[in-house]
């Protein structure tokens, strides 16, 4: 008995029923696809690096950063940090000022309401800029993040603005613009700087021998090939050295914002 099920097994096996071979070829077929997939992304995701930093590959780490478009993505950052961090710092300025001086006529409450809903939005925009761009994950402000919505649709507006001048994060906020304005004044001037020394450094080649320029560098008059090729590489030397001055800056103030609009999340 035994024999003769190994034999009808068999003879189903081999039997050219060739629409149920096809079906098994077509499931085998993806089936092995699937798991070399599979094994291929899980073979690829353990030979790659976790990082790039200093600690494992520091030759790669620092050469690399001007080929790394988060450092980009950082210039950018610094770069409208200044004109942001201004308008925002002027516009909380104006209201504030205003509103403190109406408040003996009623007309300075709703502007001062307004004023920090603005200061809110503003340090919002911060966060979705900090963490588009410097990759921080920087919360937005719980007024505008959901929280007070659902108290309004719940319990009504009162509860709502109750709500919202209770969060902490409303006055976070509100101590982050002028804190972001100094911090967009400091990197405006660090990146401008930065700039205008690499541009001098590295024009050294084409502007040494112009009788009408005298290139100096302290009380050094750059006058040779020799010596305006030496200052070049050197500017090479302080351009990496201040790309990566500028993403810690920008990472700083990236984890600036994550910390003031995480209080009181928790």
């Amino acid at each position: 008995m035994p024999t003769d099920e190994g034999e009808q097994i068999k003879y189903k096996i081999v039997s050219p029923d060739w629409r149920a071979a096809n079906s098994l070829s077509v499931y085998i077929l993806v089936a092995v696809l699937g798991t070399s997939t599979d094994m291929t992304k899980l073979t690829s995701n353990s030979t790659q690096p976790d990082t790039d930093g200093p600690s494992d590959r520091p030759l790669r780490w620092f050469f690399g950063a001007p080929f790394r478009r988060q450092t980009y993505q950082n210039l950018l950052y610094l770069a409208i940090a200044f004109p942001f961090g201004l308008a925002a710092f002027v516009a909380i300025s104006v209201g504030l000022s205003m509103g403190a001086g109406l408040l003996i006529t009623l007309v300075g409450v709703p502007i001062l309401f307004v004023t920090v809903l603005v200061a809110v939005v503003c340090a919002d925009v911060d966060a979705q800029v900090t963490r588009l761009l410097v990759g921080v994950d920087a919360p937005r402000p719980t007024p505008l993040a959901g929280g007070v919505r659902t108290q309004a649709d719940g319990d009504g507006i009162v509860d709502a603005l109750t709500a919202f001048v209770a969060a902490p994060t409303t006055w976070t906020s509100l101590v982050l613009i002028p804190i972001k304005f100094v911090y967009g004044v400091l990197a405006f001037t660090i990146l401008v700087t930065a700039f205008a020394l690499l541009t001098a450094f590295l024009a050294a080649p084409l502007v040494y021998n112009d009788p009408t320029v005298q290139y100096t560098i302290g009380t050094v008059t750059i006058d040779t090939l020799g010596e305006a090729i030496v200052v070049t590489i050197s500017g090479l030397v302080f351009g990496l050295v201040s790309l990566h001055l500028l993403n810690g800056l920008a990472r700083g103030g990236g984890l600036l914002t994550a910390t003031l609009l995480s209080i009181g999340t928790d």
